[in-house]
């Protein structure tokens, strides 16, 4: 892997044996362009030049936003207190039951339900405060009722969260600071 300057930006390089098509792309508010290996990606950056360095001031926007967030210092059995309370209160209101429910460290998300209906919570929830871990738990049971993000399930979150949208840039917010 190579890492190249550009306008001042420290930009991935992953060059890829197969395929023809060229990514540019933000992961986790660091610049990334996959490609062919023959290719040179100074001239494609070039050419994307203008959306490179507006994306990548409101990333740095965004983490400033980021770093002014409190973080909670709770114990592993405080936490999971909170959450077992969470999924008794909002499993009896959504009136559906999880096979199960684990934790662990995730990389880009806060949880996830598996078609089994099993929920996965990510450990990095422990130092949210306890409304955007309501919202993930709640978020997760909700899709033990409708599986997709369509309109039905945003109904039944925005019944339980009218300000969904908000917690859900907050929750991006938090990613910067954590994951």
């Amino acid at each position: 892997m190579e890492t190249i300057d550009f306008s001042g930006i420290a930009c991935q390089v992953l060059r890829r044996n197969r395929g023809r098509g060229v990514r540019i792309a933000f992961r986790g508010g660091r610049l990334q362009i996959v490609l062919p290996r023959n290719l040179d990606p100074l001239p494609i950056m070039n050419r994307h030049k203008q959306w490179i360095l507006k994306k990548h001031e409101w990333f740095r926007r965004q983490h400033l936003l980021a770093e002014t967030l409190e973080l909670v210092c709770r114990s592993n059995q405080e936490f999971l207190d909170l959450v077992r309370d969470l999924i008794r209160r909002y499993a009896g209101v959504l009136a559906v039951k999880p096979s199960g429910i684990g934790f662990r460290k995730m990389k880009s998300k806060w949880g996830s339900c598996n078609p089994k209906g099993k929920i996965s919570l990510n450990t990095w929830l422990q130092a949210l405060p306890d409304e955007p871990v309501a919202f993930v738990v709640y978020h997760e049971l909700a899709h033990l009722k409708v599986r997709n993000h369509g309109p039905d399930f945003k109904a039944l979150i925005r019944a339980e969260f009218p300000d969904f949208r908000a917690l859900d840039k907050k929750l991006r917010l938090y990613s910067l600071k954590i994951l």
